[in-house]
């Protein structure tokens, strides 16, 4: 605990543990006694205890160093009675058990879980008949006030089984402070933390925190990928003590990053894109990559998460020389490849503890087991299967739920098209804003007339709002201000698709959506992007080009609005304009090809990107093309930049041209890079590291040693790079040295085991 850094001191406050059922229950308490008592301890299952939960043979010495010798054996008794007082005549079964155990020398020290409550003359009654069992040398019992306060002391605990934050209140173990962060981030997932399963991702995530500061979370959609980040974020607040922060982007981290704080946890969901690479998003993190390293030295842990397809769309536009640990950090999330134990504990969690009749939990119950070995089973499935408003079209029979499992999309679309005219409407007005919507609400012009359009009214809307909350949306905090959000992300995939394919809310959309969040979700002419929600036919473009008309400079835009607009504009035309379109905006702007400019570096300049989509389609007029060559021909000697000879500018110059530049390069940069290093050298200004600040100068010098081809030139250039890595040392020796890895507390839980009885008896009490 940090100095004057007090807890709340409320012992009397238990944990819901009746909530977790028998075997994640026994789990708990398998965990308990292997941080609190220091020992690894085998767990058993119902067809192998034998008569014991957990076992261990040999020395114990507690952390107290109290020793004790001989067989330890744990039982665990699971009721799912909340108000529920064990007495000595519920453990009818346990005494047995003990006898039988004590006989056969397995049971010197015997240990009693029990989650419901123990008064103290009932655990006097239990601990002196426990006693009087021959064999057993030392009997403890253990209650819900006892357990519950092993939970309160132990932050290593809480960080093994982080679905505990949910079970309690989270003022009793933190401070003020760091319990205002956690509800921040908990308030992202809703009750969801609460059902959470360990997994080998979650322990594979946490290891990479440890040793590297920096993890990189990958997976499909709906593979449980924020789960495990909001246990990560609130376990570093808890056990690591870091002052944890949910950001959204580039700018956030360097708001938030502080220099003269060591312990910083930073959480980025969807870094690259929600549903598709958002390449400004992209491109703003090389900026900052520099930073966070220089943070992850001082001891700052970054997690990012992405879908795994946008990651790889996103990497060709990231510098990940930068942060090389965002290739080696990596941790992919197969869904396919959870554990049997792993996929039927997160479905019973969420049919347990979800919001379902017990006559739906007593009908679907058959079906549970195959269901956790379902092909498409997925954290998702399981959360949906739990709350009500998601099953009102299922039929409980064997090709219903394989349908439902299959195809969740779809029947979230079913789901969207027949909920109450203001609950679409407010899916609606969060799609229309990007996924955020302010709270309390207040909307445009625009937006009231998209609610009144789709039948909707203002009160209703808001009622709605609160109606499905939980379910298809959430209302998160950050910063003390609230936010609706979509429960899930597939939320919103389905809005799209239901949208797309639905003239009339095109339309709506179409005319309120904001225009940033338009850009980044739509295709216009046939162009295919992984993620795009909705292709544009050719009878709504003259709509889309008077939305572009929104980007054009204005006296009344700041400059870093005016470059963020243009740029906009830019990677919608590059990447995800057809010709059609093109020739639609170019007819309507016939400014605007005068407007694009040539800047270091090419392969980051968005205007580039659109000069070299215009060439490719044949729109590029000539004139335009050897202004374009003339001013790389400079650049290629200047700055040095070799972007001219990247795949994406190949075609933007002749072969005569690309010869011409490549004889500048020869005669004018390479006879004088002494004198272009120590220019370089002299411009550093501390910003990220010096290797960083190279990095771009390297790079030109390698693609031009492999362009030029020339021996005399290849011992010139390697000169010149030895040289710079020579300066490079030089530099850095300034630098703070790298930290050393912090000692962090690392579990392992048990692998999967054939049990006879089912994890789903209890599913339904």
């Amino acid at each position: 605990m940090k100095p004057n850094q007090a807890k709340a001191q409320a012992s009397e406050v238990a944990y819901e543990l009746h909530t977790l059922g028998w075997k994640a229950f026994q789990n708990l308490c398998i965990a308990i006694v292997a941080d609190v008592w220091g020992q690894t301890v085998q767990s058993f299952y119902d067809s192998k205890d034998g008569g014991r939960d957990g076992a261990f043979k040999g020395q114990w010495i507690s952390k107290e160093g109290e020793e004790y010798l001989g067989s330890f054996s744990v039982q665990c008794k699971f009721t799912s009675n909340p108000s529920k007082y064990i007495k000595l005549a519920d453990l009818s079964d346990e005494l047995v058990k003990a006898e039988s155990l004590a006989a056969r020398g397995l049971a010197d020290n015997y240990f009693l879980f029990a989650n419901a409550r123990m008064s103290g003359v009932e655990d006097e009654k239990i601990s002196k008949r426990f006693g009087e069992i021959k064999g057993i040398k030392r009997f403890v019992a253990y209650g819900l006030d006892r357990i519950s306060a092993f939970i309160r002391e132990s932050s290593r605990l809480r960080m093994m089984v982080p679905r505990v934050y949910g079970l309690g209140d989270l003022s009793q173990i933190l401070d003020e402070r760091a319990s205002q962060q956690a509800k921040e981030i908990l308030s992202f997932l809703g009750e969801d933390l609460n059902k959470f399963v360990i997994t080998d991702a979650y322990r594979k995530s946490a290891r990479a925190l440890i040793d590297e500061g920096f993890v990189l979370l990958l997976g499909e959609p709906a593979c449980g990928k924020s789960t495990i980040a909001a246990a990560l974020a609130v376990g570093a607040l808890d056990e690591w003590g870091c002052s944890t922060f949910k950001i959204r982007n580039a700018s956030e981290f360097i708001s938030h990053s502080n220099p003269n704080e060591s312990k910083q946890f930073f959480w980025v969901d969807d870094a690259f894109g929600a549903t598709q690479l958002d390449l400004m998003s992209a491109q703003e993190w090389n900026s900052v990559f520099a930073h966070m390293s220089a943070a992850i030295r001082r001891g700052a842990r970054i997690l990012f998460t992405s879908r795994d397809y946008i990651y790889k769309s996103a990497r060709r536009f990231l510098k990940e020389s930068a942060l090389p640990l965002i290739r080696e950090s990596q941790v992919v999330i197969h869904v396919e490849k959870l554990s049997r134990n792993e996929r039927e504990q997160i479905l019973y969690n969420h049919i347990r503890l979800g919001d379902q009749e017990r006559k739906f939990k007593k009908r679907i119950k058959p079906f549970l087991p195959k269901i956790a070995l379902h092909a498409h089973f997925s954290p998702e499935i399981a959360r949906r299967l739990g709350n009500a408003i998601f099953t009102k079209r299922l039929f409980i029979y064997e090709e219903g739920i394989d349908d439902f499992v299959s195809r969740p999309i779809d029947f979230l679309c079913e789901i969207i098209q027949t909920i109450d005219l203001n609950s679409r409407a407010a899916l609606a007005l969060v799609f229309m804003r990007g996924g955020a919507l302010p709270s309390p609400v207040s909307m445009s012009s625009g937006e009231a007339r998209a609610l009144t359009l789709l039948g909707g009214s203002e009160h209703g809307m808001r009622e709605a709002l609160n109606s499905i909350s939980g379910s298809l949306v959430l209302l998160s905090t950050q910063g003390g201000s609230n936010t609706w959000r979509f429960k899930h992300p597939t939320v919103r995939d389905a809005f799209a698709k239901v949208v797309a394919e639905n003239h009339e809310l095109l339309d709506i959309y179409l005319i309120g959506a904001p225009i940033e969040m338009l850009l980044g979700e739509v295709t216009c002419g046939g162009i295919r992007v992984v993620g795009a929600k909705v292709s544009i036919p050719a009878d709504r473009y003259d709509l889309i080009v008077s939305r572009l008309a929104e980007l054009n400079p204005h006296k009344d835009k700041d400059w870093k609005q005016r470059d963020k607009d243009q740029d906009m504009l830019h990677r919608f035309l590059s990447y995800r304009a057809g010709c059609e379109f093109l020739v639609k905006y170019l007819d309507s702007n016939p400014g605007f090809l005068d407007s694009l400019k040539v800047w270091s570096y090419l392969n980051s300049v968005s205007d580039m990107a659109v000069i070299s989509r215009l060439n490719d389609l044949g729109l590029l007029p000539e004139v335009q093309r050897l202004k374009v060559v003339e001013a790389i021909r400079e650049l290629a000697v200047e700055t040095p930049d070799a972007g001219f000879l990247s795949d994406e500018f190949c075609n933007l110059t002749t072969s005569e041209e690309k010869t011409l530049i490549l004889g500048d390069i020869r005669s004018l940069l390479i006879p004088n890079l002494d004198a272009e290093i120590e220019i370089w050298r002299r411009n550093f200004h501390g910003d990220g590291t010096p290797e960083d600040y190279f990095d771009s100068f390297v790079s030109a010098l390698k693609d031009y040693k492999r362009a030029l081809a020339d021996e005399e030139v290849a011992t010139q250039i390697d000169a010149a790079l030895l040289e710079i890595e020579r300066v490079v040392d030089e530099m850095q020796s300034d630098l703070p040295e790298e930290r050393e890895d912090d000692d962090f507390a690392t579990y392992r839980t048990s692998e999967d085991a054939s049990d006879s009885r089912s994890i789903f008896d209890d599913v339904d009490q």
